[in-house]
């Protein structure tokens, strides 16, 4: 017997743990998806919310490209309606001339997806109220710790060098208030 459980409970369905109908991919809750976990009808990418997409993880319908909330793009990330060309994004709260790919390719996005909030501690270095909280360190030898995003971006700030902190300085638009209301630092 398989250690595959198939939970289709409509027909025509070739994927596992489908909902609707005409589904050929996994955990597809509305009809004649291709891919997989989508919500919506007719999609035939993957993490799609809406209907008729041939992208990934859109929420909007009829979208050809990747992340759009909106409806009919050609296009990535977009939350508006029939665009075809890449959108530029608000960078704290005002217009920029970045797109989200102009974001995420920038060494400041680089430098904030360094901050950890959850990081492995080893036995040998937890204090005796980790232990105590966290037997299971002598089987797995340690445990993941989990610190509050401010006090990750704290540690994270004061190990930038002067060069780094400047290039967090330089993001367009940059608001010190906004910066320090999101991260609790005082850039």
């Amino acid at each position: 017997m398989s250690n595959i459980i198939q939970i289709q409970t409509n027909s025509r369905n070739t994927g596992d743990r489908n909902t609707g109908n005409w589904n050929a991919g996994s955990w597809n809750a509305g009809d004649c998806n291709t891919g997989d976990r989508n919500t919506g009808n007719w999609n035939a990418g993957s993490w799609n919310a809406g209907d008729c997409n041939t992208g990934h993880c859109n929420t909007g319908d009829w979208n050809t490209g990747d992340w759009n909330t909106g409806d009919w793009n050609a296009t990535n990330y977009s939350c508006g309606v029939f665009c075809t060309e890449p959108q530029k994004i608000l960078i704290f709260d005002k217009p920029s001339d970045w797109t989200l790919d102009d974001w995420r390719n920038s060494e400041a996005y680089y430098l904030l997806s360094q901050i950890q909030t959850v990081f492995w501690v080893s036995s040998n270095n937890m204090t005796a109220q980790e232990k105590e909280l966290h037997p299971e360190h002598e089987t797995t030898g340690g445990f993941l710790k989990t610190v509050h995003l401010t006090e990750a971006a704290e540690k994270w700030w004061s190990e930038l060098s002067d060069r780094e902190k400047q290039v967090i300085r330089d993001i367009p638009n940059f608001d010190a208030d906004k910066f320090y209301k999101i991260t609790g630092i005082r850039a």
